[in-house]
């Protein structure tokens, strides 16, 4: 409990306020997988993949987010909605393979559209945390269970459908970086989601009220435009650049993504920057992006077409 303690006294208040319209309180036993060595290691990875040491004016976020702060948070939309512990846990650990720079690596993996493939070896990374171990054969779960999250359709599913992951991101990223929401109008948000079966016969959270998919719909599309800039493809690329030459170079070998976090990854990038010339005008360009002209590749779209009870938003008439 010392160490979740340490942690969430460490959160500004209005992170605490939205765990808390997330679930009425964070049930005691996630504390004990939230302490777990693999767990604390995201308190210190970004949740906006370390663009905090690019561009100032374009990534002018409003604090930092973690990727612990998202594992929360998705894994108490999870637990809010189904009170299932197991799911629950699943929720959390599913972005524990994590790299230093999230999806910045999955640039440098040329994985422009999907940014999955940093999630290869959650296994291999979860059956190294002794404390982990420990706790699922305490509770009874075997480490698959918690591995395949895909399988929950609450907490992650494909494009377009509404799972927690996805629900969380986009609360997350407008309260921090789009700032186009406050806290009271995700409260009326997520009250309006329920639960129903989708066209699938899979359990999808849906929406009560047209106004929330319309404001929900908006926030989305502000974080795709975002997301699918120059700007923002510079960024992930020249930052992607940095860490493949670090690579190149053997300062750093891609396993240790997986170790390291944001900070101690720039701190690395930082002591280069004197050595070497080059390294440190493409380490300038990062951080200023003056003048950068590129074809941008197909990126990600964050498409979402919400169910407004049993009917996709996109096949309503709003007229």
């Amino acid at each position: 409990m010392e160490k979740y303690q340490e942690y969430y006294n460490n959160l500004i208040p209005e992170i605490r306020k939205y765990f808390n319209i997330l679930a009425n309180e964070i049930p005691t036993f996630l504390i004990s997988y939230i302490e777990t060595n693999t767990m604390l290691r995201l308190k210190d990875i970004s949740y906006f993949c370390a663009m905090e040491y690019g561009n100032k004016d374009y990534y002018n976020f409003k604090y930092y987010i973690s990727r612990l702060d998202h594992s929360i948070s998705t894994a108490l939309i999870v637990w809010n909605f189904s009170q299932d512990k197991k799911q629950t846990i699943a929720a959390l650990f599913h972005d524990a393979r994590t790299p230093a720079t999230s999806h910045v690596i999955d640039y440098l993996n040329e994985d422009y559209i999907i940014q999955e493939s940093t999630e290869d070896g959650l296994k291999e990374t979860l059956i190294k945390d002794n404390e982990l171990i420990h706790l699922l054969n305490k509770d009874g779960y075997k480490i698959d269970e918690i591995i395949d999250f895909k399988k929950y359709s609450l907490l992650d599913c494909k494009r377009p459908k509404l799972c927690a992951d996805r629900i969380d991101g986009i609360f997350l990223t407008s309260l921090a970086w789009s700032k186009n929401i406050d806290l009271n109008e995700i409260k009326d948000i997520y009250n309006d989601l329920t639960l129903i079966k989708n066209e699938n016969n899979n359990i999808e959270y849906s929406f009560n009220n047209v106004k929330y998919v319309d404001k929900f719909i908006e926030l989305n599309n502000k974080i795709n435009e975002l997301t699918n800039s120059i700007m923002d493809y510079n960024s992930m690329a020249i930052c992607a650049n940095l860490i493949s030459y670090l690579i190149n170079k053997k300062i750093i070998t891609y396993n240790d993504l997986y170790i390291l976090t944001d900070h101690l990854l720039f701190n690395i990038i930082d002591n280069y920057t004197k050595v070497d010339k080059y390294f440190n005008q493409l380490y300038n360009n990062f951080k200023l992006l003056k003048d950068i002209e590129t074809d941008i590749p197909k990126l990600k779209q964050r498409e979402i077409d919400p169910l407004i009870l049993k009917k996709r938003y996109s096949k309503i008439n709003h007229n």
